[in-house]
């Protein structure tokens, strides 16, 4: 009897620290590098708004065009209203808006209702409304409908957030000659305005300069001179509204792992315990195969990746565990001890697999 006991608990111990350090390792592991992403995307947005601030990747301008002594720029203030959002794809790394912008500035001299442009997107109509002039004053209202190129941060999906950002550029004019003062007061978006799957959290308007890596070949240029140019930047923050897309996108998985969970509650030797555990797995595969078609081909692990591969991994191990206690019956006769040992490995799967996934949820919900 004392023999038997040392055996069975040389095969339960291994097998209980495995499956301890299998959660905890994955565990920490996905809820450390999502959380690290969600503080890397707030620090990406918080640069994009932050006058005094060049984004990471962005060129940093010479503040030799800053000197208000040297250049008189002209000054034209510059204000938005987004009117529709009307599609918005992840998959397609793209986003289409309709939005007014209007122009205010003084001289003849130059027009910036006709040389803008969106930087990252292509305008597909800019008609002009409405424009007006009383001596040098003058006031131009166009409305845009664009299209707009935006890698989109899925590490997170479905529980991400991002940042639509509509950039207007000045084309013709660089800074030290036009600069854009944001109409603050007027800039703002509609109550209709609908993106779809998200929630608006946030909107904000900033005018900084946008420098190219050189003089992009103007022969007027001073030598080794970077071209900047003034640009608007008003950006919208959204974020998932609730976790409704995230069980949608999992409750096959979710089910999947149920019925592997179910066969601990058969018989210890029963035959259909590994078919329970083989269909489960081919169902979590498929699962995955569905979730994958909606994103975009990515090189990074993303939390869709973690929760379906953690639920797989748990079904592989379901697999494993049936084949132990069948062991424990089939060579010693102890269906006693197998059942023990179903009971236990059942108590840490279930605590293990919902554990990870709250951790995995907190660390990447905004």
């Amino acid at each position: 009897m004392e023999r038997d006991n040392k055996n069975n608990r040389l095969i339960l111990m291994p097998w209980l620290m495995l499956l301890i350090a299998f959660y905890v390792t994955a565990g920490y592991l996905a809820s450390s590098a999502l959380y690290a992403d969600k503080i890397a995307s707030e620090v990406r947005h918080m640069e994009r708004i932050d006058p005094e601030k060049t984004e990471k990747g962005k060129t940093a301008p010479d503040y030799q065009y800053f000197n208000g002594e040297q250049y008189k720029s002209h000054k034209v203030e510059v204000g938005m209203y987004v009117d529709r959002i009307e599609t918005i794809s992840t998959k397609e790394t793209l986003w289409t808006v309709d939005f007014y912008l209007w122009f205010k500035w003084a001289g003849d001299d130059i027009n910036p209702g006709e040389s803008f442009h969106v930087v990252d997107g292509e305008i597909l109509s800019k008609p002009l409304v409405r424009s007006s002039s009383e001596g040098e004053n003058h006031y131009a209202l166009y409305k845009v409908a664009a299209r707009i190129t935006k890698m989109f941060d899925i590490t997170r999906y479905p529980l991400d957030n991002h940042q639509l950002t509509i950039r207007v550029e000045e084309s013709d004019h660089q800074w030290k000659v036009l600069q854009y003062v944001p109409d603050f007061k007027e800039t703002t978006y509609s109550s209709r305005v609908n993106v779809p799957g998200y929630m608006i959290h946030s909107s904000d308007l900033v005018n900084k300069p946008h420098a190219y890596k050189s003089s992009r070949g103007d022969p007027l240029a001073p030598e080794a001179e970077k071209a900047v140019y003034t640009q608007l930047t008003y950006a919208l923050g959204i974020q998932r509204p609730d976790w409704g897309l995230y069980f949608k996108m999992f409750q096959g998985l979710f089910a999947a792992v149920g019925i592997a969970f179910l066969a601990f509650l058969l018989a210890p030797a029963a035959g259909d315990r590994i078919s329970l555990g083989v269909g489960a797995f081919f169902a979590a595969m498929a699962n995955a195969y569905i979730n994958l078609a909606e994103l975009p081909g990515i090189g990074r692990v993303t939390l869709t990746d973690m929760v379906n591969g953690i639920g797989m991994v748990t079904i592989l191990l379901t697999i494993f565990a049936t084949i132990i206690s069948t062991h424990i019956v089939e060579s010693k006769g102890d269906v006693k001890r197998a059942r023990a040992f179903d009971r236990i490995s059942l108590a840490l799967f279930i605590v293990g697999f919902v554990g990870v996934n709250v951790a995995i949820v907190v660390a990447a919900a905004a």
